[in-house]
C-alpha cells in the first residue's frame, strides 16, 4: 500500500456536536481496524492531519469523503499529498532517485 498524507483544514466548528464526534471517532476506529489509519490528530492552528495507506490516490480519497466530518463539510477544505515514506529500513531514502527529491541549498547570511 501508498503512504499519503491528509491535510484537513477551514475547520467549521460550528458544526461540532457529540453525534457528529462519535461517528467520525468510530470510523477512525474502522479505518485503523482496515489498516489504513496510521496516524490522526489536530493541529494546534485549528487544522488536522491524518496518515492513511491505500492502494491509490482514488481509494484514499474515498475513505477521507466517508468520514462523517467530510460529509457535513466540518473541515471545509481537504487535501491529499502522496508522500514517499523514509524509514531505517529504506535508509532515509539515501539512494532514491534524485530527480524526484528538490533539494534547495540556502546560503547563509
Amino acid at each position: 500500500m501508498r503512504v499519503f498524507l491528509v491535510r484537513l483544514s477551514g475547520k467549521q466548528g460550528h458544526l461540532m456536536n457529540n453525534e457528529l464526534l462519535e461517528a467520525h471517532v468510530k470510523y477512525l476506529h474502522i479505518l485503523s481496524e482496515a489498516g489504513h489509519l496510521r496516524f490522526c490528530g489536530p493541529c494546534l492552528d485549528d487544522s488536522a492531519v491524518m496518515i492513511l495507506s491505500a492502494n491509490d490516490m482514488d481509494a484514499v480519497r474515498g475513505l477521507v469523503e466517508n468520514d462523517p466530518f467530510s460529509g457535513v463539510n466540518y473541515y471545509a477544505e481537504r487535501k491529499v499529498i502522496e508522500v514517499q515514506e523514509a524509514t531505517p529500513g529504506n535508509d532515509f531514502l539515501l539512494g532514491w532517485s534524485q530527480d524526484k527529491m528538490a533539494i534547495t541549498a540556502t546560503p547563509s547570511n
